[in-house]
């Protein structure tokens, strides 16, 4: 049996495509598991800071950081870690909840946020937000975790330099991309950024706000407004110019 490995990450664009990846290069080893989506499928989001994931033989996958529980023993899990930028993160959840529902809410008040977000703008709607919640729990999680016990892949790593990214990620599953069948390999292939376009399983094929390339907040949002969110998240992104390979650490400027 191996310690199952968590995929801990924070809600964005290329989520999706980094765990059908890890699943793709960690069967039959590693089991997946869509351990939020279960919950979130369930109504029970809030017990996830209850419950633990399976121990053993399962690549499981976090995106709710913010919800992870505190009495978990990381030393039972190993991680593999992913995250960005979280100026682009913004970006990224203005487009998302125009299609994306909020538990709990009745259509007219979908429709009212809705129209109530767009007529504010980007700019507005991202200086409203305050995602540092989400992303402090991310870091605390992340800052607990022994070294030898995880890697970092990281948004913009997956979009500029795949091979690299998956060949770290089969190292650390012990799962060589060499020993993968040609099906399979073709699977891995189409999740390249080049190929996402030909990807069904691509959300940017029924989501228009889906990106594949990191700094579309300098794209997106006007200079000022980059300004403040960059002194807001000052300590989030000192954290990835830290964590991520060191030739991406111009991105967080």
């Amino acid at each position: 049996m191996a310690r199952s490995v968590i995929f801990l990450t924070t809600p964005t664009s290329a989520t999706g495509s980094m765990f059908r990846s890890l699943s793709i290069i960690g069967q039959p080893r590693y089991r997946p598991l869509a351990w939020v989506a279960d919950f979130w499928n369930k109504d029970r989001m809030e017990a996830i800071r209850s419950e633990v994931p399976p121990p053993t033989d399962h690549l499981v996958k976090h995106n709710a950081p913010e919800r992870f529980n505190t009495s978990t023993r990381l030393r039972d899990y190993r991680f593999i870690l992913n995250t960005r930028d979280p100026r682009d993160l913004l970006c990224n959840q203005f487009h998302w909840q125009f299609v994306h529902p909020m538990l709990g809410e009745a259509p007219e008040q979908e429709a009212q946020r809705r129209q109530r977000n767009r007529e504010a703008g980007i700019d507005q709607w991202v200086l409203e937000q305050d995602f540092r919640p989400l992303l402090q729990g991310f870091l605390n999680v992340a800052r607990k975790i022994a070294p030898p016990d995880r890697i970092f892949i990281g948004y913009a790593k997956y979009c500029l330099d795949f091979d690299e990214v998956t060949a770290r990620a089969a190292a650390f599953l012990d799962c060589p991309l060499e020993a993968l069948p040609a099906e399979r390999r073709a699977e891995l292939e189409s999740e390249r950024v080049e190929n996402l376009p030909g990807n069904s399983n691509w959300i940017g094929q029924f989501w228009s706000g889906s990106d594949t390339a990191p700094g579309r907040h300098r794209l997106e949002l006007r200079p000022e407004t980059i300004s403040i969110l960059t002194q807001r998240y000052a300590v989030y992104l000192d954290f990835l110019r830290r964590m991520d390979d060191p030739r991406m650490a111009h991105l967080y400027d």
